[in-house]
């Protein structure tokens, strides 16, 4: 089922994962470093304002749900009054900021900001219901209609006039109407059905989160203030830039381990017990290095290549080294965010986590400070590595004192070897004069690059006969033959 769910949801993610790259590469093209900076802020502030206000309500309902499948209008009805609830509080104080700011052009970009936070908030709710139900091809619709409606507004808001706000507006649009294809799950809602009780356990379970997803949005989002403040919007953009090319194809293959093999944990921990669901946590762990390694491994060497083809080219100088630098702690994130940290979530002892991140974010803040005087916006890339190797460690060593988590399988080595001599090849093919005929770098070499890496660590994978990969694939073989 962890194979199945994978591959549904890793469908349902292409539409939208491939326009998130065609958008970064459409903005680095159509805004200047100093535009993109600016609406690179707006999007960490609306983050920040998604994260404290919001996520850790979706997490609560994604947590209960399992166990209220019996009386989904009581759950329905709780989370939507919860959420306006909490509209209303982040609203009355973003609203007097936003009033009282002195710069007018920041007024409106703080008013913008609110906005995402709040449909962000909204659509997060939405996936997390959708995810928790075991629905991986409506997650993939809801999510290739936001990506394509948001790319397409925000071009033609663009070419209005509208500049990066319209860009931004076209991204708060597609948010909210979206959603619309999934109201089916809020019929149930009624006052009526609204349980304090259930709030309190929601509250109970997140309250704790709220201090750690603020500490982990310092981890995430600092250092584009850090670099704003001891340097300027311009050097934010060209980082961002970089950062969220690494981050949203690297970062989009740990999410989908992530959204098909939590859900499983999870209802094994509640079903079956403790032992079946550690089984199927070594699952999710070898799933999970089995496409983050080789990733990690492809992007990292061919981060050079990937910046000229994906980025404009006020954005390419430095490019491959920060995105090199984040695909390295990217990978670390997810091993960290999604395994490790799964002892405090199946536990239900959030507290613990507080401490992971706030050692996290401490050295964040450390390592900023310590080396963008001295290394600029690649400073930054590796303040934000130290900083996830920091969360790694405490992870690992609290995580196990309230959930005990199984070892990586043994199988584990089989994917390091894969991914070796995957880097083998590709170190060999970067050096053949054959890629100088076809324009030395450009998007032709990049393609033959990550084709040749997949199908060598394909046959890596199939000659060290992983998870008894060459037993599935001579009966899946045999079956369409017959």
């Amino acid at each position: 089922m962890l194979i199945r769910h994978s591959f549904f949801y890793l469908l349902g993610r292409i539409i939208p994962g491939a326009t998130t790259l065609l958008a970064l590469a459409l903005y680095t093209r159509l805004l200047t470093p100093d535009e993109y900076g600016h609406y690179a802020l707006v999007m960490a502030t609306a983050s920040i304002l998604n994260t404290v206000g919001f996520q850790w309500l979706s997490s609560s309902v994604g947590r209960f749900l399992p166990a209220q499948d019996n009386q989904p209008e009581v759950l329905i009805s709780t989370a939507l009054v919860g959420f306006l609830v909490l509209v209303a509080i982040t609203g009355i104080p973003g609203g007097a900021i936003a009033w009282l700011w002195p710069d007018k052009t920041l007024q409106w970009f703080i008013v913008l900001a609110i906005a995402l936070g709040w449909g962000q908030g909204w659509f997060d709710l939405n996936l997390t219901i959708i995810n928790t139900r075991l629905s991986p091809i409506r997650y993939g619709v809801l999510t290739s209609v936001k990506a394509l409606s948001s790319i397409g507004l925000a071009i033609t808001l663009f070419y209005l006039g509208w500049g990066v706000t319209g860009i931004l507006i076209g991204l708060i649009i597609s948010l909210w109407f979206s959603t619309l294809l999934i109201c089916k799950y809020w019929q149930d809602f009624s006052v009526r059905h609204y349980d304090v009780r259930l709030l309190k356990n929601f509250i109970g379970y997140g309250s704790p989160m709220i201090l750690t997803l603020i500490l982990a949005l310092v981890v995430d989002t600092s250092d584009r203030f850090f670099l704003k403040w001891l340097m300027d919007a311009k050097t934010v953009g060209s980082y961002s830039a970089a950062y969220d090319l690494a981050q949203q194809s690297l970062g989009m293959l740990t999410n989908i381990v992530h959204l098909a093999a939590f859900p499983l944990a999870l209802r094994a921990l509640e079903e079956k017990g403790v032992t079946e669901a550690r089984n199927q946590l070594r699952q999710n762990a070898l799933l999970l290095l089995t496409i983050s390694v080789p990733a990690t491994v492809g992007m990292f060497m061919l981060a050079d290549n990937i910046a000229i083809m994906m980025l404009g080219t006020e954005f390419r100088e430095g490019a491959g080294r920060i995105i090199a630098l984040v695909a390295l702690s990217i990978f670390v994130s997810g091993i960290k965010s999604f395994y490790f940290d799964y002892s405090f979530q199946l536990s239900r002892k959030m507290g613990g986590q507080v401490w992971v991140v706030m050692w996290a974010a401490l050295a964040n803040i450390g390592f900023n400070l310590w080396w963008i005087p001295i290394y600029g916006m690649v400073g930054a890339a590796y303040a934000t590595l130290g900083a996830f190797l920091v969360g790694l460690f405490f992870s690992w060593y609290l995580g196990r004192k309230v959930f005990v988590l199984p070892p990586f399988p043994k199988e584990s080595y089989k994917v390091l070897l894969a991914s070796a001599g995957m880097a083998a090849s590709l170190w060999a093919a970067m050096r053949w004069d054959v890629w100088s005929t076809l324009g030395g770098r450009n998007s032709v070499v990049l393609f033959g690059q990550v084709v040749l890496g997949c199908i060598v660590y394909a046959i890596l994978l199939l000659i060290f006969d992983l998870g008894q990969s060459r037993l599935k694939l001579t009966r899946y073989l045999t079956r369409c033959f017959q």
